[in-house]
């Protein structure tokens, strides 16, 4: 969540410009069991086939933010776009495959999770007035749980929602976000560490590069066509989305790399000079393979393209 970067406290912040780095997590890493590298070609060549995939999406909190929050102002590209607000929304998906079975796309939100945070986290969640619909514990309560769940990314809006999962759920993640280093990781207290607290080593994707620069990256889960992982680096190192082959056909979940309408529409994410290019790379790519499969529907990280600005 980018919105996350905002809310540090001033005095704090300054109290962490000598501290050390700190990496988004110090949690274990083994490299993922799925996953076959391809060539973009065949991504595209699936989807001409029938979707065997049942996708639902669910709206787990909102909360509510200034347009600075998820644009860099400081870009001379934003300067048309109106001061206002946005609202955002956590989402997960459910991917239910004929025969592999459940899994889930990011994880929802966990009714005990602000209590996982340190006081700094803890003011900016409140300082955002998050508003919690539905917990994960409470979707699966009547439900079969996922086999796995795959991540687009490690902040904590992403993945909240593991403290509601059985610890032994394996957690798939895109190359580099675990270690990841800087110090807001340092003054937020890494909170992918108390979140992930019990479960297993991470999964981490092994994306190989893409010679035809469609993509970082691209990886066949289960070897069927049926979802593929895509690493879209810049909002954070490891960035993934997924393409999920439905039955009422092609879905791009693109977490954060294309977090609102306004960074679908080309706006850049306030990040870094570096992570910036490489986003703005990155959804230059997903937009651009959107527009070339116009049956693909579009799922964003925190909005859908339809949803009006909040004014």
């Amino acid at each position: 969540m980018t919105a996350a970067r905002r809310f540090v406290m001033p005095a704090l912040l300054a109290a962490t410009l000598s501290a050390c780095a700190s990496p988004m997590t110090h949690h274990a890493l083994t490299p993922a069991d799925l996953g076959v590298p391809a060539a973009p070609g065949a991504l595209e060549a699936s989807l001409t086939q029938p979707g065997v995939i049942t996708l639902t999406r669910i709206a787990f909190a909102e909360w509510t933010a200034g347009r600075g929050a998820f644009i860099d102002r400081e870009d001379p590209r934003t300067a048309a776009t109106p001061k206002g607000q946005e609202t955002a929304t956590i989402y997960a998906y459910v991917i239910d495959h004929p025969t592999r079975g459940r899994f889930l796309i990011d994880s929802g939100v966990s009714a005990d999770l602000e209590s996982r945070l340190n006081p700094v986290m803890r003011r900016g969640v409140h300082d955002l007035s998050v508003r919690v619909e539905r917990t994960t514990a409470q979707v699966f309560a009547d439900q079969t749980p996922p086999r796995a769940v795959f991540l687009t990314h490690l902040h904590f809006d992403h993945i909240g929602g593991l403290i509601d999962l059985n610890p032994t759920t394996p957690v798939y993640v895109g190359q580099g976000d675990a270690r990841d280093a800087s110090r807001i990781n340092t003054l937020l207290g890494s909170p992918a560490d108390a979140i992930l607290r019990g479960h297993g080593p991470l999964r981490e994707w092994r994306f190989q590069p893409d010679p035809s620069g469609a993509f970082n990256g691209v990886l066949d889960i289960f070897g069927d066509g049926s979802v593929w992982a895509l690493h879209v680096p810049g909002h954070s190192p490891g960035s993934t989305a997924y393409l999920v082959n439905a039955v009422d056909g092609p879905k791009l979940v693109t977490g954060d790399a294309t977090s609102t309408r306004l960074n679908w529409q080309g706006l850049p994410q306030p990040l870094s000079a570096a992570a910036r290019t490489q986003a703005d790379a990155s959804a230059d790519r997903l937009r651009r393979f959107a527009a070339a499969h116009p049956t693909i529907e579009v799922f964003l990280g925190h909005q859908s393209l339809d949803q009006r600005p909040v004014r």
